[in-house]
């Protein structure tokens, strides 16, 4: 064979100088390769590593097939998995968070990664064995090197697989700045969708945070998710409040690994902890506004995924799981428990907004990821009433998602808004956030003062706004209220109108000894002291006139077409209203019942109900507090004589009063005194119940 060197000089000086410029060329746009593949199989997924060639601006194709790779004929469309770019290997996230690079870990006992090693986990949709090779498409040319190298880019022994459910895999600990230990954990998601195992992601695998934090110890710990913003995973403190202790704490972010100036990959847009459409590429801003397809709840899935990891590894009471977030966190608060609701006891959201599109800068990116809201592609989330796959840009909007859900089990929301707030702000789209929570009766209370989006200016203490969690379960039902004729005024979207501050249902609380039996419905509810500021307000009212609606049943389910009778009893156990309604499936409301200051109780009764004898009927013992001169009476209904245990604690845990008492069969009332200005937990303790409740004095 003739020698390069000898063409070279058998060629014309313009020839030559034509080979030069080809053959630079040719160098230029270099063909890349991969070298030492390996696999892992683990618990449903199969970790393929190579090492990487020493170039950037790479995208790494992964194939599979059960033969063996022999020839770059068998890379084509139908052994194509997906793709993953430069630094695989690298926790672009953690490492931004720490300042310096950090690696997946693929094995919780194990190192981390080599910085020169690629990386991709693939679900495992078969029980059987398969091949993989990896190749280089050079972005610079757009030119993939599809030579095959058996046992440098391609397997020489097939991977045996096993469809189970992934799991996290545990990276490391660290020290958060409120002494509380974070133990770091990645999910590998991928693009493909199993029974078990949805995809997470669209154009290939990557590797997404979350931590835990345990307080306390118990044998059933409530669960308290926080929704982050990008790269508040690492040393920051844990955003959940002191007084909730014996409980896990579950940190989740939102985070794309978007490329900044320079191409480099780490910019970290999110995406609303919602998702973005089946093509949408992970690594890019650019691209073709979707025409067509599918908007695939990507995010949302992976953090429930995540919820129900921790539920199902350690001692978590999965009828207490709850939600918190501020600003865009919040958003991503409400819209997981839109599209979980039963999975979800209640969510408190500060100053998020209620409704997402594209705008202002980020506008094209928002619409890569979920088309134009003209054309309002299709999500894959469906409808809990017609099961029809719903818009993006209903999931978008969490007014349109409570009227949707209306109807169905829905978590409570503890919400709150400020009227200077410039980042939210406050304006007509607020009102109607206020009244589709309303007009869909959903439960909780709504807020709102003069805070700005940081909270300065805020006129309520925390302590009066965020919800005692703990009283909430998934397994208990619970009143919403709506229309409630104290409720004060938020004006009509101008920060000047209406009241400077207050709330929707901020005056209505409830007994939380619910009778919840097959033929009859109970619970006793109130009118309370009002705090701005740790300040009883000077308006203050003995009696209101409130809609009420029952949700979360859990045994009274009357069938279609019964007659439902009720009565409001006074705390006199007069009835003061009483009627009837036939029951249509929906949700059952009663309207412009009297509520009162010193309890009523609001009493449901299926016409001709016969008892299942095989049901076991739940305590008769009802506990409810009503304010008193210098502090609360609490009404105490027992089913036998026995002794009682009544202690006050701080949101510190301070044991402030310690008291046994005597309780008879039947109503028994006791005086509580104030310990001073402040919200404060007070617990009873009998032979058969036990009450928790969170007072305000």
């Amino acid at each position: 064979m003739k020698s390069f060197y000898t063409i070279l000089h058998r060629v014309s000086k313009p020839s030559l100088m034509f080979l030069i410029i080809s053959s630079t060329c040719i160098f230029n746009a270099a063909a890349y390769s991969v070298s030492q593949i390996s696999t892992t199989y683990r618990l449903g997924q199969v970790f393929i590593t190579w090492t990487n060639p020493s170039a950037s601006n790479l995208q790494y194709n992964v194939y599979r097939s059960t033969t063996k790779f022999t020839s770059s004929t068998q890379l084509s469309s139908g052994t194509y998995m997906g793709f993953v770019r430069d630094n695989s290997a690298k926790n672009i996230e953690m490492s931004q968070d720490q300042g310096n690079a950090k690696y997946f870990k693929i094995t919780g006992d194990g190192l981390p990664l080599a910085s020169t090693k690629g990386l991709y986990v693939i679900t495992c949709t078969s029980n059987q064995p398969y091949y993989y090779a990896v190749t280089v498409t050079n972005l610079i040319t757009n030119l993939e090197d599809k030579s095959i190298s058996i046992g440098q880019n391609s397997l020489s022994n097939a991977v045996m697989e096993t469809v189970q459910k992934p799991q996290p895999v545990f990276q490391d600990s660290i020290m958060s700045n409120g002494n509380e230990m974070k133990y770091r954990y990645v999910q590998f998601v991928n693009n493909q969708e199993t029974p078990l195992y949805p995809a997470m992601t669209s154009v290939g695998s990557y590797g997404f945070n979350f931590y835990i934090v345990q307080r306390g110890t118990s044998s059933s710990f409530p669960l308290i998710v926080i929704f982050n913003s990008s790269g508040s995973t690492g040393t920051n403190g844990v955003n959940v409040d002191p007084q909730f202790t014996n409980c896990c704490i579950l940190g989740l972010s939102d985070f794309l690994p978007l490329p900044v100036s320079g191409g480099k990959l780490g910019g970290g847009e999110d995406t609303y902890f919602f998702g973005y459409h089946e093509d949408f590429n992970i690594y890019s801003t650019a691209g073709i506004i979707p025409l067509k397809g599918t908007i695939k709840t990507y995010t949302a899935k992976r953090n429930i995924e995540a919820i129900r990891w921790v539920k199902s590894v350690l001692p978590i009471d999965k009828s207490r799981v709850y939600l918190k977030g501020t600003s865009s966190t919040g958003f991503g608060a409400l819209v997981t428990a839109m599209l979980y609701p039963n999975e979800i006891a209640a969510v408190y959201a500060l100053v998020e907004p209620m409704m997402i599109k594209p705008t202002g800068s980020k506008s094209t990116l928002y619409k890569l990821m979920w088309g134009n809201t003209s054309d309002d592609l299709l999500s894959d989330a469906l409808d809990p009433t017609t099961l029809e796959p719903l818009p993006a840009y209903t999931i978008l909007d969490i007014r349109k998602m409570v009227d949707v859900n209306e109807n169905i089990n829905m978590p409570l929301i503890f919400d709150v808004h400020g009227k200077k707030d410039k980042t939210v702000p406050w304006s007509t789209t607020m009102i109607t956030w206020f009244d589709s929570l309303n007009l869909n009766r959903v439960g909780g209370v709504f807020s709102w003062d003069q805070r700005t989006h940081s909270g300065s200016g805020k006129n309520f203490l925390t302590e009066e706004t965020i919800p005692n969690f703990y009283r909430y379960q998934t397994t208990k039902s619970y009143p919403a209220f709506s229309n409630c004729s104290i409720n004060q005024n938020p004006g009509i979207g101008t920060s000047t109108s209406g009241d400077p501050y207050g709330a929707y249902n901020g005056y209505l609380d409830w007994d939380d000894q619910i009778t919840d039996e097959e033929c009859e419905y109970s619970v006793n509810v109130f009118v309370k002291n009002y705090y701005v500021g740790g300040v009883l307000i000077s308006d203050q009212y003995s009696t209101c006139k409130t809609d009420i609606s029952f949700r979360r049943l859990q045994n009274f389910h009357p069938a279609v077409g019964a007659t439902i009778a009720w009565k409001n009893y006074n705390s006199s156990n007069e009835i003061i209203q009483s009627g009837s309604f036939v029951f249509k499936g929906d949700l059952m409301t009663i309207t412009n019942l009297t509520v009162n200051k010193s309890s009523n109780k609001i009493e449901l009764k299926i016409s001709n109900c016969q008892r299942n004898t095989d049901v076991v009927a739940t305590s008769n013992e009802h506990v409810y507090f009503t304010p008193s001169f210098g502090g609360y009476t609490v009404h105490a209904d027992v089913s036998e004589d026995g002794e009682v245990l009544v202690n006050m604690f701080d949101l510190l845990g301070k044991n402030l009063y310690h008291k046994q008492v005597m309780m008879t069969k039947g109503m028994n009332t006791l005086e509580i005194a104030s310990e001073g200005h402040g919200m404060y937990l007070v617990e009873l303790k009998g032979k058969s119940f036990s009450s928790v409740n969170k007072l305000l004095f």
